[in-house]
């Protein structure tokens, strides 16, 4: 093992840790944001499905969706990734 397959090893125990800290600090933030039914299937769908077959799918407005995108992105839920969002839990 070369020393740049130590270092890969040792990032990726600290991704491993930083995923586990994240997710105990914003659990609560995220039951609360998400008592939804709707707002949690929205949730489920981020990073999955475009907008277009969100909007569809849930039969909500696209400012719903950007606006449910915007907020969990302050919160930490949520991650833009190039265009789309991603979940961080």
């Amino acid at each position: 093992m070369d020393g740049g397959d130590k270092v890969l090893q040792a990032l990726q125990r600290i991704e491993g840790w930083l995923a586990i800290l994240a997710k105990a600090q914003l659990a609560p933030i995220a039951n609360a944001e998400l008592a939804d039914p709707k707002m949690a299937q929205l949730y489920k769908l981020t990073g999955v499905a475009t907008q277009r077959e969100i909007k569809k799918k849930l039969n909500v407005s696209a400012d719903t969706i950007s606006d449910a995108w915007n907020r969990w992105e302050r919160m930490g839920l949520v991650v833009r990734d190039g265009q789309q969002y991603r979940k961080v839990l």
